[in-house]
């Protein structure tokens, strides 16, 4: 597991990337779309799968247009793309702790059966304003996010998901 540094201390492209209310307001944008079908929420498995594909240019980049592509299809034309994906995962999952802390302080996240996560009360989004000024990549970054939680929703179990992606639950 990687030790996170203080937060002074880290370098300014991973506070900028992975500070915690930009991935918990991923991480709300990912679970607005997930349980549209799944209303128990999102198992934090998934969520960290969703964060590693769209986080990862290469992977973002060539992720489907559309939810009706069948995951283990597209998983199976696009093998390369695993290749580091388990590590990327594990690497991830302690900045992923830190913005489900931050948002079940601030009522944004909310802890569901098991290890499932559920949008709280408060609502993070990005605003238009945001949207209409951000970069290129920043825009791609939460669409992908919400493409996520329609397309894996409707995916398969957690097991079957992580499995196809080379990932452990």
């Amino acid at each position: 597991m990687v030790n996170l540094e203080k937060w002074d201390d880290r370098p300014v492209e991973e506070a900028n990337l992975f500070n915690p209310p930009f991935l918990c307001a991923l991480t709300h944008e990912f679970l607005k779309d997930y349980m549209k079908t799944q209303a128990n929420g999102a198992p934090l498995t998934v969520l960290v799968i969703a964060l590693t594909a769209t986080l990862h240019r290469p992977s973002r980049d060539r992720l489907p247009n559309r939810t009706v592509t069948p995951l283990y299809a597209w998983l199976q034309s696009n093998e390369d793309l695993l290749i580091g994906f388990a590590e990327r995962t594990k690497n991830i999952v302690p900045y992923v702790k830190e913005a489900i802390l931050f948002g079940m302080a601030t009522n944004t996240l909310k802890v569901g059966r098991g290890h499932s996560l559920l949008v709280g009360e408060t609502k993070a989004m990005f605003p238009k304003a945001f949207i209409n000024t951000t970069t290129t990549e920043m825009k791609a970054i939460i669409d992908r996010t919400k493409f996520m939680g329609r397309w894996l929703s409707n995916s398969g179990s957690e097991v079957s998901v992580a499995a196809a992606w080379g990932v452990k639950p």
